[in-house]
Order: C-alpha cells, then structure tokens, then sequence
C-alpha cells in the first residue's frame, strides 16, 4: 500500500501541466506524469518502480551528468528546498540504441510529510531549442574568429592561380602545398552537385563588378565526407596589367549547418506535437457534443432541449478551437476567416439552405490573441444561434449579417449582429434580449471578458446586438 505523502506527491504530480516524476531520494521512479511521458516517449508503465539512470543513462561523453543530478537530489533533500539546476544536456535513449540530442532544466522538491521528506518532485523543463540557438550563434562566431585568422584567399581570375593560407589547404583535405598554384585541385574537391554552380560563380564575379561575391556549398573530401564552407570575397585589381583577382576568406560552416538541422528537426517536431494535442483537444470536444446528443433522446423535453443547446456550443467551441492555428501562428488568429468557418458550420449544421436562411459576412482583416478570438466567437455563435431559433417562425426565408469593423473615432472594434426577422423576446436587467438567460450571460460575460459592452435592440427591422471592444491584440 502506497504511503498518504506519495499520494499526495502524486495528486500533484498529475496536476501539473509541465514533465515532472516522483522519486525516491536514491532515484527510483515512483511515477510519472502524461507531459513527461510525451516528452521522452516513454509509456509511464514501463518507468514504475526503475531505477531513473537504467532508463535514462547518460552518454558515455557526459560521465558527471548522474553525479551532478544525484548531487542536486541530495541538496533538495537535506535543505528541504528546491535545487534548481542550470541548463545541461542530458540525450534521450531511442529504440536503436542511438541519443537523441536533449538540453534539460531541472529542479528538484522535496516532499514533506510528519517532518520528514518522503520522495522528491523533478520538474524537466525541455530547453533544447533555446540551448541549440545559442550554440548555433556561438558555433558561428568560433567558426569565423578560427577562419579569420588561417584561411585567406587570392585567386587570379585571368590564370587561374590560387595564393592562399594554409588553412584553405586543410579544408579542402591537402597536405599544405600539396595542390600546388591552379584552382583546379580545388574545385575538383567541391561537391559534384555544386561544381558547376560555384565555377560559374567563381569566375563570372569580374564580369559582375564591384560588390561581394558570397559562396556556400558542399565539400566531398577523399575520405568520403561532407564538409559545408563558406567563401566570401571582393574583387580587386592585381599587380599585373590590373587582372581581376577575387579576395577573400573561406570558413567551414559544417558544424553550423548540422546544428542548424537539427534544431530545425526539433521545431519540426514541437510543431507535429502542437498539432497533434489542438487535434485531440478538437476531436475531444465534438466527443462530448456528440455524448450530449446522445443522452438528450433519452430526456424530458424540457432537458433535452437544454442538452442539445449545450452539445451546439461545444460543437460550435470544437469549431473555433480548429480554426485557431490553421496558419501555423499561435500567437494571434486571423478573425476574419475564423468567423466564415463559425457562420458556415452553423448554417449547415442549423439546415439554412432549406429553411432559405443566408448569411451576410463583412469581416475587417485582422488578427486577435486566441483568448479574445475565442469570447468573440463565442459570442457571434450565441448570438446568430438565438436569430435561427426565434427569428424566423412562420417566414420561408430570412437574412443574418455578421460585421466587425473598426470606428475610425474611438479606434474600438465594432461587432455588429443583425436580421431581419421578428421573434419573442423578454426582459432581462431591464434591457431588451431574446435567447435563453445562458446566452444571454454568456454572452456579457465573453463580452467582460474582450474589455467590451453590449448593446441590443428590436425594431421592425429586425434584431440588432452591438458590441464594442478595444481593438489591441
């Protein structure tokens, strides 16, 4: 039987929304909660009750890696505060065999209970991506301080003849002078893909004039390896009848370019992750809409029309959640093609083209934070359902207008619903609505919510509600 402390370390464990693990205080794995699983892919069964270093074994390149983790452990322990570590590299173990290159910040807690401490929190924050563009910066300038100073060029572009440092000669894999005084030797080491390209490039710089001349491109060495260089050069008068010659210097680029890959690999792979959850949350979502579809055939009335009302506003949430990162920006959503796909789903899901129902769509192109394009469609959603279901009774036809738009005085975005029906409508706080009281209160409080206020009223014309926000993102 599991002792109160760790159950409690473990409500907490799974209540936290970042990697973390409960261990012993000599690193056995009690449990693990989903986002570290996600992050080491690893199923959680497989961790229990393992000693943390057989699962996760350091490199044999980083050997002080587990004392330094047991270190922190011993630290959090005995001052019975949390040990925070400063960034580190610590490889996950793939299915092959092979590391998968890892940059970690840990933090280790204590759990306390009766005064003593009964097992540690790790919290893993993955920093890889920000660790990786730092080296990437570092990596370049070490590379260009190193090239600065071994690897200058004068080519002769009438001869052919190459003067240069004897860091070029290591580069393209010569012993220093082997090549001799001609390019030829040089450009036979380029890559038989990028040959052509940097011939043409090399001595067609005269007949472009002044200006930098700027060359990446592969190297494929005797030994079969790659190597990625850079050269960059000017054109300048030589001693001789004033012949071009192309100066410059030349750095290897191929630890930066490898670099580059792989942090390029692991954005990719944050991005499939991304997508991946916003599918599930999605698909979660029309879930329960569609459980709550379910449970109403078998209610009163009066219940099923409440459940069948919710199961639309998750359907409808479901709907704005899948249009928040179609542009691959999590930043900010592009509104205008987020309500088109709001007012297309409930249009068909409402049955419009039979009913002879059209909708009006006059959006302003603009981007808003996800939480504010959120409560705005929540609110177009409560506010085109209400027009559909009292709008309309005995009409074979019928118009909803969706505006938003800026006021060019105050700078606010104005939020305009509209038809041109007649439908019952009540009192509530002494101001004119129509809707159910939910609505209603959902739609002041995602209103609150954007910094915005609610205006609505009925005429013969038709139904209007108005709702001003502030227009900052």
């Amino acid at each position: 039987m599991l002792d109160a402390p760790i159950l409690s370390g473990r409500a907490i464990l799974h209540a936290i929304p970042v990697p973390a693990i409960i261990m012993s205080t000599d690193l056995l794995i009690i449990d693990v909660n989903a986002p570290f699983e996600a992050a080491v892919a690893r199923r959680r069964a497989t961790l229990l009750d393992r000693p943390l270093f057989d699962e996760f074994p350091p490199r044999p390149d980083t050997p002080n890696l587990e004392a330094t983790i047991r270190a922190s452990v011993a630290r959090a322990a005995a001052s019975r505060q949390t040990d925070a570590l400063e960034p580190g590299r610590h490889d996950i173990v793939m299915p092959d065999g092979s590391f998968e290159t890892r940059y970690w910040r840990l933090s280790h807690s204590p759990v306390i209970e009766s005064g003593e401490v009964t097992c540690i929190l790790q919290l893993v924050e993955d920093v890889t991506a920000e660790v990786t563009k730092q080296l990437l910066l570092e990596a370049r300038e070490r590379t260009a301080a190193e090239g600065a100073a071994l690897s200058f060029w004068d080519l002769n572009l009438v001869t052919g003849k190459l003067i240069r440092s004897a860091g070029v000669d290591t580069m393209h894999g010569f012993a220093p002078g082997e090549a001799g005084e001609d390019i030829e030797p040089f450009l036979e080491r380029v890559h038989p893909e990028d040959r052509e390209r940097v011939r043409m490039e090399v001595f067609s710089a005269a007949e472009r004039g002044p200006g930098p001349t700027v060359l990446e491109h592969r190297l494929l060495l005797p030994n079969g390896s790659i190597r990625w260089i850079s050269a960059r050069g000017e054109i300048l008068p030589g001693p001789v009848n004033g012949e071009p010659h192309l100066v410059g210097m030349v750095i290897d680029i191929t630890e930066f370019r490898q670099n580059e890959e792989r942090l390029e690999a692991a954005l990719a792979n944050q991005k499939m992750l991304l997508d991946e959850v916003n599918h599930r949350v999605k698909n979660s979502l029309q879930m329960v809409a569609s459980l709550l579809s379910l449970e109403s055939g078998r209610a009163s009335p009066e219940t099923r029309e409440k459940l069948l009302s919710a199961s639309t506003r998750v359907n409808a949430i479901a709907t704005i959640h899948a249009s928040l990162y179609q542009d691959g920006d999590v930043t900010s959503v592009a509104v205008d093609q987020q309500l088109r796909d709001l007012c297309d789903h409930v249009a068909a899901s409402s049955g419009c083209d039979v009913r002879g129902i059209a909708f009006d769509l006059d959006v302003v192109p603009i981007r808003l934070c996800p939480n504010k394009a959120i409560s705005l469609s929540i609110i177009v959603n409560e506010l085109i359902t209400n027009a559909l279901k009292h709008a309309f009774h005995g009409r074979e036809k019928g118009r909803v207008s969706v505006r938003l738009a800026k006021d060019a005085e105050t700078g606010e975005l104005v939020l305009t619903v509209a038809d041109d029906g007649t439908g019952p409508c009540e009192a509530v706080e002494g101001q004119a609505s129509r809707g159910s009281g939910l609505g209603q209160r959902l739609i002041q409080m995602s209103a609150r919510q954007i910094g915005g206020h609610v205006e609505q009223s009925n005429s013969p014309q038709g139904w209007q509600t108005v709702v001003r926000f502030p227009a900052a993102v």
